[in-house]
């Protein structure tokens, strides 16, 4: 009895493996991406990797400002001033409002802080927060190189 249990459930099983159709690779993932065949040589690609890498880009989820200081090349800020512009940013509350679960970027409140970060970074308070960290930074050095000697840098 056993035995027939047994034949009659793999019969089952080989009749639903051998009827299970099977999807082609271009019905689920689109069609194959070609790997030969390219348009441009070898001196071609090389210029063009050249010619993109000395263009200095920064991506938009990158810097937060108005679309004139998105032509900031990256680097081309000092430390002082970038942490100056993240202690106004700070201070005008966008800071803790990033940190919010959902903050509403297009709502008054965001808008309002916005507007002080934006006033606050076009004004002398910018500078000033500048000169504040170099002076800060400025003593925090020479106070090392007193303690340590020159090589403290």
């Amino acid at each position: 009895m056993q035995a027939k249990q047994l034949l009659g459930i793999s019969a089952l099983l080989l009749a639903g493996a051998a009827s299970a159709q099977t999807v082609p690779a271009e019905a689920w993932v689109g069609a194959p991406i070609a790997t030969t065949g390219s348009t441009m040589s070898r001196s071609e690609v090389t210029a063009e990797l050249q010619r993109s890498m000395s263009v200095a880009r920064t991506p938009q989820e990158q810097w937060v400002g108005t679309p004139a200081t998105a032509a900031v090349a990256v680097g081309a800020m000092s430390r002082a001033e970038v942490l100056a512009d993240l202690s106004l940013y700070n201070k005008a509350g966008l800071g803790d409002y990033a940190r919010i679960d959902s903050p509403d970027a297009a709502g008054p409140e965001y808008a309002r802080r916005m507007a002080a970060y934006r006033q606050a970074r076009n004004s002398d308070a910018y500078m000033a927060e500048v000169q504040r960290i170099e002076g800060i930074r400025g003593s925090a050095l020479a106070s090392a190189r007193r303690k340590n000697g020159p090589a403290a840098e």
